[in-house]
């Protein structure tokens, strides 16, 4: 080869691994604008109901009565649908920072970073460098994982626990480290505590079942048994999370009942379920996880779905053997195991989908990492843009119409006014969680008229809340007392007339 030639292959090769650099410069410039953009959002718009302004009242009433054993619903009204790691960690977040949306999110922001970093260890350990930060930038850009990375909810941390428990278990099993196999399988144990804190046998159940299927397909039982310390890590799982469990169930007898019967075996299986006593069921057919996985997993869920589809193609269509590694079939073994799972569940909410997304990730990085180059590092840097993008433009339209699903307007407006004597904050027929929160628990709901009449005879200006077209169906001699001082969306607020 004549020196031109070679100098023209060096500085192919000089541009190729330049270009390659500046590319995984990019993806990571979208992970850390991803993560800042929702680190700043978390506080500029309100608590959403339902399920966000429940939780941020179930907190501030958390803090307010300094009960950190037992979670309340409403005062005197213990909630026994989920154990309390997630309220846990929004409560010392308001002790930190105060009482507002910040506070309330950002241990959901925590917890998905941890995810990320579980996500990042379990491929390096397993794949490579270039691989796990793949499944970094795959798995921020997941439109589900975004977005909930900001949601005060319980998913985010039982996400974080499953993921635990699952690295965990295929570190302490693969490595050839001693040390580090016994520090990843005490962690395994860690996991499955917390877990069982965030989320009751439900996360048991989701971080056991990967394994027990690739397990019981790669026939490691007995390996299993032997590469993870079983005996002391149940006593130090037992001494994290049954504290809480027997102290829950003295103070407030039945809750184990409740949690373990009516959450993990009625929500699930049984449609017609009445007993749910803090939210509605959410009735769906049975197969939702499918569509709400492919919509949470946008853009890289439809990816994947390709690849299952081409692959499923090759197997029948050409007769082609199905071979998947230990590693292929226990990502697998991952994400169809809760898909499966979830199947035939029909109590469904869309969060639900959120455990496959670190699966998910991680087929496709473990997809790509060996055969990327410049052109195909370009089209996932382009796709991992879709999400923050479109993340971006919602906490806009949130920002300036954030008060849609919440009261903080209406109690912000009621506060506005300065009365000399203010009132009660009377909801009458309806009362949102947000209205509890943003009132600091002083919003009262209403039922009839005689309860307003009084109510309000106390010598102060009172406020009422109605939706639009409720107020009509009250007594003359009560309109007349009120005037409407602000409207927004279909509510209407309504002051007393006694101090003007």
């Amino acid at each position: 080869m004549n020196s031109g030639a070679l100098n023209s292959t060096n500085n192919g090769t000089s541009t190729g691994t330049q270009g390659q650099s500046r590319l995984w410069l990019y993806g990571t410039l979208i992970v850390a604008v991803a993560l800042i953009m929702r680190l700043l959002s978390l506080g500029t718009y309100p608590l959403m109901d339902t399920s966000e302004a429940r939780y941020g009242e179930m907190v501030r009433l958390m803090v307010e009565t300094n009960d950190w054993i037992t979670p309340y619903f409403d005062y005197d009204v213990p909630f026994w649908g989920k154990p309390p790691l997630f309220i846990w960690m929004s409560a010392i977040s308001f002790k930190l920072f105060g009482i507002n949306e910040f506070a309330a999110r950002f241990p959901a922001l925590l917890s998905s970073i941890g995810t990320l970093w579980l996500t990042w260890t379990l491929a390096s350990f397993q794949l490579s460098r270039n691989a796990a930060k793949l499944a970094v930038l795959i798995l921020t850009t997941s439109a589900m994982f975004l977005v909930l990375a900001g949601a005060l909810l319980a998913d985010p941390i039982m996400v974080f626990s499953i993921t635990l428990v699952i690295t965990s278990f295929w570190i302490a099993f693969n490595s050839n480290e001693r040390s580090q196999a016994v520090h990843w399988g005490y962690l395994f144990f860690v996991g499955s505590a917390l877990a069982l804190l965030s989320k009751s046998l439900v996360g048991l159940v989701l971080a056991g079942l990967p394994i027990f299927f690739w397990c019981l397909l790669r026939r490691q039982f007995m390996q299993l048994w032997q590469r993870l310390p079983w005996v002391s890590g149940t006593v130090l799982a037992a001494a994290i999370a049954l504290p809480w469990f027997i102290a829950a169930e003295i103070k407030t007898p039945g809750m184990l009942e409740y949690m373990i019967i009516g959450e993990h075996f009625s929500r699930y299986l049984d449609s017609g379920w009445e007993g749910d006593q803090f939210g509605s069921a959410h009735i769906r057919p049975i197969g939702m996880i499918w569509p709400l996985f492919i919509a949470g997993g946008i853009p890289w869920s439809l990816v994947l779905a390709g690849y299952a589809v081409r692959a499923l193609w090759c197997k029948f269509r050409h007769k082609q053997p199905l071979a998947l590694s230990e590693w292929a079939c226990f990502l697998a073994c991952w994400l169809l195991s809760l898909l499966l799972f979830f199947t035939f569940a029909r109590n469904m909410i869309w969060t639900y989908a959120l455990p496959m997304m670190p699966p998910l990730a991680l087929a496709l990085a473990t997809l790509w990492a060996p055969h990327l180059n410049t052109s195909m590092h370009r089209r996932i840097v382009s796709g991992a843009c879709i999400t923050p993008v479109l993340m971006a433009i919602t906490i806009y339209m949130l920002i300036n119409d954030g008060g849609k699903k919440s009261q903080k307007t209406m109690v912000q407006a009621m506060l506005n006014e300065k009365a000399s004597q203010p009132g009660e904050l009377l909801y009458y027929k309806k009362r949102p969680f947000s209205s509890r929160f943003y009132s600091h628990g002083k919003s009262i709901l209403v039922d009839t008229a005689d309860e307003i009449n009084t109510l309000i005879n106390n010598g102060k200006t009172d406020f009422l809340a109605t939706r639009k077209g409720y107020f009509e169906y009250l007594p003359a001699y009560l309109q007349e007392r009120f005037t409407a001082i602000h409207y927004y969306r279909d509510w209407i607020l309504w002051r007393e007339k006694n101090d003007r």
